[in-house]
């Protein structure tokens, strides 16, 4: 006769009587083993692993025994699930036919024993979605009340939750119900909203109050576990400043509407601060509506390498370096969290120019699709599937990992292209062959890097200094087209007048120094021209770097002091 392993899965949904000598779960278990042993001429055995949830709602599917039966059933390990009710299994139905769904992929039998039916008839399967349906209906209408009592406790003026926010704690065995000042705890509070007027940046108020010893507010629960006691983030204070507890009123959300009650304790903040603080927020606010944002590639799917997402964000800066043009120009970058939250000088990697590693990125991954057809799409079209195939990028200050996901990349290179209408554009080319490792359902691409400030700029390059990518959409630098324009104008002007430096400083109220300084420019080559005013030099190539070569009347020499092919 053919042996039947059976486990039982119990449940119970609160922790309370856990801790008695024979418990709820011990009771289901029992049941559970009795009627395996009924069945024993079926050659049923009970397998000796245990699988139990104490303390977990049956409506969430993240429970480690529930877990842990799948994990063996997905091993082969188990025949039959015996439960003492369906709904110690799950009470939602949308969870519950997932699970049945697994157990007949996996063909696994389903046992209620108080219910007395198996999922292995029709009449079986009737019955659970009938006892299941019903035992969601009392979820619900528990969940129902259980909110309409928070609702008409809220209405009273009481705080309803767990610890109170800082500034507060509940009441003591000796005081009425409520939450009361921790007057030390005040001070603070009132502090962040001071500074917060004055600075108006969440993240300043934070970087300052960390620095005078702050933290969040720290509490041993009653299982003895320490919790808070982190410095402060701007997450952190930036819901203090809206928490309209601090003024002595009780919200309550529900069904996307929120209610303002009186609350019965006494405010930490007076009206007048509040308004002020405020007004301030709303005037930030609506300065971030007047930015100009445009698509980040990465947007979403970029991290540092300590997990911290880097959002993408943008600003317009002058178009030179003037001070008093009007003309701007926007730049696009990646900011780390970290550095949001905890200040810039807590992170490593700080902020990224979204242009420069967007293009490093589509380098990589079109490198390694090495995909024609892809190749010949619009830049829109190639973008939307290289982000379908890229699940996360992390960077580091010494490398980027790129993790591909193998389903997407299949789905790409079976799909059929058709005729691009728009003209297809250049595409990028990472010069350095990422190493790559195959997980099986993701594919990392590594490359090494290193982040370099220079000439005021940071950049990124490869470990031995040289760039990463040859650009598709090469872009000149502004500053470096300016100064050989100035050099060209001020050498015809010099020609044609014959004035001397000194006069035509003074004309053009000018320093002297620095018409001398840009002069040689107009000494430069052809071809180092050509490159300059493309925007094809290196990256680290700067302004006195272009200065110096000029100085260089031998044309080939200075294509090769500035990494240049001598003719082309």
């Amino acid at each position: 006769m053919k042996t039947i392993r059976c486990a039982v899965y119990t449940r119970k949904s609160n922790e309370e009587g856990l801790d008695l000598a024979f418990n709820s779960l011990d009771a289901q278990l029992e049941a559970g083993l009795d009627y395996i042993k009924s069945q024993r001429h079926e050659g049923w055995e009970a397998v000796k692993a245990i699988y139990s949830d104490g303390g977990f709602s049956g409506g969430t599917m993240k429970r480690p025994g529930l877990k842990q039966m799948l994990d063996d059933i997905d091993k082969g390990r188990i025949d039959v699930v015996v439960v003492y009710k369906v709904d110690r299994l799950s009470r939602s139905l949308t969870d519950f036919a997932k699970i049945m769904e697994h157990f007949d992929q996996k063909q696994v039998s389903f046992v209620s024993v108080t219910q007395q039916f198996n999922t292995s008839t029709s009449m079986g399967r009737l019955t659970m979605n009938m006892l299941l349906s019903f035992a969601q209906f009392e979820r619900e209408v528990s969940g129902e009340r259980i909110r309409d009592k928070l609702a008409a406790t809220k209405k009273k003026g009481y705080w309803v939750g767990g610890q109170p926010p800082l500034g507060y704690r509940l009441q003591k065995e000796h005081e009425a119900k409520g939450i009361y000042i921790i007057p030390e705890e005040a001070e603070v509070v009132r502090k962040i909203f001071t500074r917060y007027i004055m600075l108006r940046s969440p993240l300043q108020v934070a970087t300052e109050l960390n620095g005078q010893g702050h933290t969040t507010r720290q509490w041993i629960s009653k299982n003895g576990k320490k919790h808070g006691g982190r410095p402060l983030s701007t997450a952190y204070i930036h819901r203090i400043l809206t928490n309209q507890l601090y003024i002595g009123k009780i919200t309550h959300t529900r069904n996307d509407k929120t209610e303002i009650y009186d609350g019965r304790h006494q405010p930490i903040i007076d009206e007048a601060t509040w308004d002020a603080a405020q007004r301030v927020m709303r005037k930030q606010e609506k300065s971030e509506l007047h930015r100009w944002t445009h698509p980040h590639l990465l947007k979403g799917k970029i991290r540092t390498m300590d997990g911290y997402m880097m959002s993408p964000s943008s600003t317009h800066r002058p178009l030179t370096k003037k001070t008093d043009t009007k003309q701007k120009r926007l730049v696009r970058y990646y900011l780390s969290q970290k550095a949001v939250k905890r200040g810039h000088k807590s992170c490593s990697i700080k902020s990224l120019n979204a242009e420069r590693i967007d293009t490093l990125i589509r380098g990589m991954v079109l490198g390694y699709l090495d995909c024609d057809d892809l190749l010949k799409q619009s830049t829109t079209v190639r973008d939307r599937w290289i982000r379908s195939v890229i699940e996360e990028v992390t960077i580091a200050t010494d490398s980027v990992n790129v993790h591909l996901i193998t389903a997407e990349i299949d789905k790409l290179r079976s799909h059929q292209f058709k005729p691009s209408i728009q003209e297809s554009q250049p595409h990028p080319t990472c010069i350095h062959k990422p190493a790559v490792n195959d997980f099986g359902k993701t594919i990392t691409l590594t490359l090494g890097i290193q982040i370099k400030k220079h000439d005021g700029r940071r950049v990124l390059l490869s470990p031995d200094g040289t760039d990463l990518v040859i650009s598709s959409k090469p872009a000149p630098q502004q500053h470096i087209v300016d100064a050989i324009g100035h050099a060209y104008r001020w050498h015809d002007e010099l020609i044609k007048t014959g004035m001397k430096i000194e006069t035509f400083a003074e004309q053009q109220c000018m320093s002297r120094a620095r018409i001398r300084k840009l002069l040689p420019l107009t000494q430069l080559s052809p071809v180092v021209l050509r490159h300059a005013l493309t925007g094809t030099l290196q990256s680290l190539v700067t302004l006195d770097d272009l200065i110096k070569a000029s100085h260089q009347l031998d044309w080939s020499k200075q294509a090769s002091e500035l990494g240049l092919p001598a003719a082309g």
